[in-house]
């Protein structure tokens, strides 16, 4: 028996997945944040012009996840590991030796792609494809990567800007990327060959079963269940981002302090690695699709209790409801498209989704901040954060699985 298809311990894939997105960091927008001061003063940016600049690079990044999502399908994992991080390296020297504005664009361009986009997919890919009996487990060390990042390089990275300039730093997480990284995750990938979920797959269609249809990039627009899959895995990043970038307006509305606001994001953090650790469990023992009902409702309730709750009670409820079901989100949005379609086009579709997704959240601030400025109560945009986490769950949940094989 192969290693990955042992009972018990981590899977290699889920190692392989933890440290993929734990060094995707350097691309992640709480990593780039930390240097904005830094950035405005060197180039002479105002807030909206550096906004503008990370805003373009990340929907470029984003919009080219749904054709470079596919490359995890056609390349080794240690091929394309080797390629993201060696590309993540040389998007983080441009950043440091950026002359300019316009010099500073491609290197945000790359570190976005390959931080934010690629690196994260192969990990997400990986335990998707190569761990077959407890996939909910290694999908959920994506999401304790990701959490380990935000825990770790903002107070290092601190440290760092307070000894050194700006520019060294960046220059150091490039050198990271091929001193650490490079090797690392390479020597992880080595044992990760073939397609054993696929292996698994065509054993249960020689048995009787319908094999997975291949579909083509285009079709998934179209495609009946992977749309109604949208409609609530795409709400989570979409609420998060926008109720965090306009965390200032809602803070002055409930009376919130900005030091009460940074320890209720350890309260999230939290949340958001207990939900992913259970959902990677609920998911091996019964499916991504039976959680698909009932991940909304943390965050809706956390949302909702801005128009119910006092000041203090509110901060904690929404900072746990959204953490709750980020985490849920993170792993159920990965393993869903395995339930779904396979691995074999496994890449492919997930490019596809992070697309989406990129360009999902950079409307859902805009909408939330027009509700804002128009006076919209919050207890308003509560009930119909509730009532959408209610009903249409509800309505698509049912509709996914009959339409597998088309629209």
């Amino acid at each position: 028996m192969s290693q990955s298809l042992q009972p018990s311990g981590i899977p290699p894939a889920g190692r392989f997945a933890l440290l993929a997105a734990l060094f995707s960091s350097i691309g992640q927008t709480f990593f780039i944040g930390l240097f904005g001061a830094d950035f405005r003063a060197e180039f002479g940016l105002s807030d909206a012009g550096l906004g503008a600049l990370y805003s373009g690079a990340t929907l470029v990044s984003g919009i080219s996840m749904f054709w470079l999502g596919a490359l995890a399908d056609h390349l080794s994992l240690k091929r394309a590991v080797a390629g993201v991080v060696g590309l993540l390296a040389f998007g983080a020297w441009l950043v440091s030796s950026a002359s300019s504005a316009w010099m500073l664009l491609p290197g945000l361009f790359l570190i976005r792609l390959c931080g934010q986009g690629l690196m994260g997919h192969l990990g997400v890919v990986a335990a998707g494809r190569y761990a077959v009996r407890r996939r909910g487990r290694a999908l959920a060390m994506v999401s304790y990567g990701f959490i380990l990042g935000e825990a770790c390089f903002p107070p290092l990275v601190a440290l760092a800007l307070d000894q050194y300039d700006w520019r060294s730093v960046w220059l150091a997480a490039s050198l990271a990327m091929v001193v650490v990284a490079l090797p690392l995750l390479a020597w992880l990938a080595r044992p990760l060959t073939g397609n054993p979920a696929a292996d698994a797959e065509a054993g249960r269609t020689e048995a009787g079963a319908e094999p997975a249809p291949l579909l083509r990039r285009h079709r998934m627009l179209t495609h009946g269940a992977f749309l109604r899959v949208l409609l609530v895995v795409l709400v989570p990043p979409v609420l998060i981002t926008a109720m965090f970038l306009h965390q200032g307006s809602i803070a002055e509305r409930q009376g919130w302090t900005l030091l009460e606001v940074g320890r209720a994001f350890i309260l999230f953090a939290a949340a958001q690695a207990a939900a992913a650790f259970l959902a990677g469990r609920l998911i091996d023992r019964f499916s991504a699709r039976i959680l698909l009902y009932f991940q909304l409702l943390p965050a809706a309730l956390g949302v909702l209790s801005l128009g119910l709750l006092g000041s203090q009670m509110s901060l904690w409820t929404m900072f746990l409801g959204l953490g709750v079901t980020a985490g849920f989100n993170g792993v159920i949005s990965a393993a869903i498209w395995v339930e779904l379609f396979g691995t074999r086009q496994l890449g492919m579709i997930r490019g596809v989704y992070a697309a989406l997704m990129v360009v999902s959240t950079a409307l859902g601030p805009v909408v939330l901040g027009g509700l804002l400025d128009l006076g919209t109560s919050l207890m308003a945009i509560g009930m119909a954060v509730t009532a959408y986490a209610l009903i249409v769950p509800a309505l698509v949940v049912p509709a996914i699985y009959p339409h597998r094989n088309g629209s």
